[in-house]
This record gives C-alpha cells, structure tokens and sequence, in this order.
C-alpha cells in the first residue's frame, strides 16, 4: 500500500503551475518585445534582397531567350496590382518578360509572355529615367545605357530606409547590387 502513495505523490509533482507557466510566458514576452525592431528590420532586408534576386534571375532569363529565339526580349513593368503607380518609371507591381516578335520594343498582344514577377505590396521598385521597358537585343545585350533599379521598403522608411537598394546593370549584361540610393557609374 505504502508504493501505491508514493506513486500518487510523485505524479502530484510532476508538471508546471500555472504561476510558473505565467512568468515564463511574461519573460519571453519581454524577451519578443525587445528583439522586434531588430526581427522587423531582418525581415525587410530580406525581403528586398529576394527581390533584387528575383530581377536578377528574369534579367538573366531575358537575356538568354533573346539569344536562344534571336528576338529582341522585353523586361517590362506591369500595371493592375492595385497599388497606384507614380509614372512609367514605377515598377512596383513587378515585372513580366515578352519577346518582342515585331521587333518595336513596345509590349503588344498577342506577344508570347514567359514570365511575370509581382511584388509584395508596400514595397517600392523604381528604374529612373529609362520608363517602362528594359530591351535586350538579339545579343542579349540591355539597350540604354546606365540601367538602374531603386528596391525600397515599405513606408515609414520608404527610400532613406536603411534597407534600400539600388541594382546597377551595365550594357553588357553584368549586374551590380548596391546599398542605398546609389549612382551607378
């Protein structure tokens, strides 16, 4: 009889009260308030690092179609997200790659599309002063010179965000990621 109490009591024992499970629960609590700005801050980084990363693999696809088909290929900007868009330089409802069959650097219908590319809403993608469209020649080769895009996080922070990058690409075809708004040279 005396093993049957000594079981009872251990059993009696094991676990957690609830006062004990409460101050766990306030100090991770606690601990979660003061890592949120630093979590929120890696979270946008990141986000913007895919991005850029995204850009840079449709840029490289484009550049492969144009050479693969011998059509000029287009990266251009995409409407109709539901986010209003500044000017034709704002490409922040993503992007779409079309082969320009008619070889006039515009998008038209019934131009084969191979892929679209949105972007999470409140970020920013701005390519200032070349508008609407990147052009890759038959060569694969960008048209313009000085292509550059501007990847802003979402507001407070917008383009002073400490998160902000700017992705250089050169006529042929060489892809540079820099901090900030930056001037690519």
């Amino acid at each position: 009889m005396s093993c049957y109490l000594t079981q009872s009591r251990k059993s009696a024992r094991a676990g957690f009260t609830l006062v004990e499970v409460l101050v766990v629960v306030a100090v991770l609590a606690g601990l979660a308030s003061l890592a949120a700005p630093s979590f929120t801050e890696s979270i946008r980084k990141s986000q913007i690092n895919s991005i850029q990363q995204e850009f840079s693999a449709s840029f490289q696809l484009a550049r492969s179609e144009a050479i693969r088909r011998g059509f000029p290929v287009l990266l251009a900007r995409t409407t109709g997200c539901g986010v209003v868009l500044l000017d034709t330089d704002d490409w922040s409802c993503g992007w779409q790659i079309v082969v320009d069959t008619n070889r006039n650097g515009a998008v038209n219908a019934g131009e084969p599309v191979l892929q679209v590319t949105t972007i999470p809403n409140d970020y920013g993608v701005m390519h200032t002063g070349l508008g609407s469209v990147i052009q890759l020649n038959v060569w694969g080769q960008a048209q313009g010179v000085g292509q550059r895009l501007v990847i802003t996080p979402p507001p407070p922070e917008g383009i002073s965000g400490p998160s902000t990058t700017t992705v250089c690409i050169n006529s042929g075809g060489r892809i540079r990621k820099l901090s900030g708004e930056a001037i690519c040279i």
